[in-house]
């Protein structure tokens, strides 16, 4: 199936190649990405189109880190097939071929060595990460000097364990993800904002929106951290305002700035007990 990876490869001839990533070094680069689905999303033409566009507003911000949602190999069912594939996969619950989430991984891959950079995306298979061309086995990798961790949502209901990642060296927690029929604001915050908060790290969760199954799933992507070293004080780098839609969230992580707050919060602590 070589000839499916040829046609995903036609997607990068555009691209710019890979170059010394801007900014200072305590500065991460981040992408996170909000996608929709929807099932008139059939043929290569649409499937080309779309993640042309999408690889053209990533490629031109040199990031260091991407993040795609869970999921992502359904949108490439249709897409790298040159063929109909019969629309059963979709009343069969998600039963995407293999074939299919490997051409899936194959492009993640691909993207991660021509920008030279961290991509985490999630499959019908599971969560995945992957640098520089590399596959990565484990759930951690450094990005400039930085420790980044790729943690499902579940995980992230128990303070006491971002806790011990944090004090591991982890300083951004990246999650794909994908959206619910009635979405809680409460439910967002209790999993993505409020733990970068009181723990302390830069969390990016990319989600996949849309019409799936007989779901209309909403969402929004965001990248948080603790609210001090926020712009607007309110806990968000960036958050995408609809919970529908595709979006491209930019945003510049500063290391130093959350390493000095971890450093005061450390203190004002030590400062409580004694």
């Amino acid at each position: 199936m070589d000839f499916l990876f040829t046609n995903l490869c036609k997607l990068f001839r555009d691209l710019p190649p890979s170059r010394k990533h801007l900014g200072p070094d305590h500065v991460v680069r981040t992408a996170v990405l909000q996608l929709e689905y929807d099932s008139s999303f059939k043929n290569r033409k649409i499937f080309t189109d779309f993640f042309t566009s999408l690889l053209s507003k990533i490629a031109s911000f040199s990031p260091d880190v991407v993040v795609f949602p869970a999921l992502t190999d359904l949108f490439f069912v249709r897409g790298v097939w040159s063929f109909p594939l019969p629309g059963r996969f979709i009343k069969n619950r998600l039963k995407v071929p293999e074939t299919v989430s490997k051409q899936c991984e194959r492009f993640m891959l691909e993207l991660s060595r021509r920008l030279n950079c961290t991509v985490a995306f999630g499959t019908t298979r599971g969560l995945k990460l992957c640098s520089g061309g590399r596959s990565l086995g484990e759930k951690r990798t450094k990005v400039k000097d930085y420790v980044l961790a790729l943690v499902p949502k579940r995980l992230l209901a128990s303070s006491e364990a971002l806790a011990k990642l944090v004090e591991e060296g982890v300083r951004i927690v990246v999650t794909p993800t994908s959206g619910t029929n009635i979405y809680s604001e409460w439910d967002d915050k209790y999993y993505f904002w409020s733990h970068a908060q009181m723990v302390g790290y830069y969390c990016l969760k990319a989600t996949l929106v849309g019409k799936l199954l007989q779901n209309r799933l909403k969402d929004r992507a965001c990248v948080c951290g603790p609210i001090p070293i926020t712009q607007n004080h309110d806990g968000y780098i960036v958050r995408n305002e609809s919970l529908e839609g595709n979006a491209v969230l930019l945003a510049e992580l500063d290391m130093e700035r959350l390493e000095k707050f971890l450093q005061e919060q450390k203190s004002k602590f030590s400062t409580t007990i004694f």
